[in-house]
């Protein structure tokens, strides 16, 4: 009786060991996300994002991308932190410094391209401007609180101005090339499409200030911390559909220009020349920190926020979806 009642208490260990695994593992196997929606910025700067969409690669990775289209990053990543109905978006690094002084709860997970000559000065030259000294006094339009903002301060304090030298106009991007046009304002900084869709308009008249090499503009996928949670492999799956459309640009730039001039309504002549403006590369490097921290200082001493300490920008990153779809992509020291 003694041995049955050892043999029976084995059994019945064994069947509670083996029914708490299986629990175990069913609470821990959490259904990977496949419809994931896209705040997206309709640039040439997610020029990977609508090649990756062209050619299905998120479909190939078993997504289903829903795109809500912005004609700024700063509306993106606004809009995704207001209404938490955005997964991803995209945006660059002026807004998501602007956010981080109050609050914490996002992540970038990868910057998708590089540009030193996105962001330009478009001036109107019957206007009476014909270099940056002529510009005090004027208005000048632009998307505060974006890296046209951030660009602008750069360029005004390179060439001797301040901002108090010009009367900054704040509009959404998509509305500077027609207000440049019907003059309400005389200036404009912003990145493109937004610049030659107003030298169409402007023809002639339009002149470009120069200003390159003053700042580097890097574009982001950026995430709700909750998100990357809930689903870390949504969001390799999702860099690796994103990988597969840079190695296409790379590989295919008459191809992957008919897209993207396509999906923009711009012809293929005008995209082709800036087009190695851009570096499409996937990557989580250490220069994100310096940008970061001298957009931060910049906010601070502007009085664009009430804080005075830079954040801790290594809070901002999300590391683990990219390093396992390409290690050699991240260079971040930690």
């Amino acid at each position: 009786e003694e041995k049955r009642y050892k043999v029976n208490t084995i059994k019945l260990f064994i069947f509670l060991c083996t029914v708490t695994a299986l629990l175990t593992t069913n609470l821990c196997a959490k259904e990977i996300k496949k419809e994931i929606v896209l705040g997206c910025e309709i640039s040439f700067l997610t020029s990977s994002i609508l090649v990756a969409e062209n050619k299905e690669y998120f479909k190939e990775k078993g997504l289903n991308i829903k795109t809500k289209e912005f004609d700024s990053g700063r509306n993106a990543l606004a809009a995704m932190l207001k209404n938490r109905d955005i997964d991803i978006c995209t945006v660059a690094q002026t807004p998501i410094v602007l956010h981080s002084f109050h609050r914490d709860d996002f992540a970038i997970i990868g910057a998708m391209v590089s540009s030193y000559n996105d962001i330009k000065v478009l001036v109107r030259q019957d206007k009476g401007i014909k270099k940056p000294m002529d510009l005090r006094g004027k208005k000048v339009g632009v998307t505060k609180g974006s890296t046209g903002h951030f660009y602008l301060n750069n360029f005004l304090d390179y060439n001797g101005l301040t901002d108090s030298d010009v009367d900054g106009i704040d509009l959404n991007a998509s509305e500077l090339p027609q207000a440049l046009a019907d003059g309400r304002v005389d200036a404009i900084s912003t990145w493109e499409p937004h610049i030659v869709n107003a030298m169409k308009i402007l023809g002639e008249k339009a002149l470009f200030l120069p200003g390159e090499s003053i700042f580097r503009e890097d574009f982001y996928f950026v995430v709700l911390k909750s998100f990357i949670k809930d689903n870390p492999e949504s969001l390799k799956m999702f860099l690796g559909a994103i990988e597969k459309g840079e190695n296409f640009i790379h590989e295919n730039k008459e191809e992957a220009i008919t897209i993207v001039s396509e999906r923009l309504k711009i012809d293929k002549e005008t995209t082709a020349t800036v087009w190695e403006d851009f570096d499409f590369q996937l990557i989580l490097d250490q220069s994100i920190f310096t940008s970061l921290e001298v957009e931060a200082r910049w906010a601070i001493r502007e009085g664009m926020t009430e804080k005075r300490e830079v954040p801790n920008y290594l809070d901002f990153i999300y590391i683990d979806a990219l390093e396992d779809v390409n290690p050699e992509s991240v260079t971040i020291i930690r």
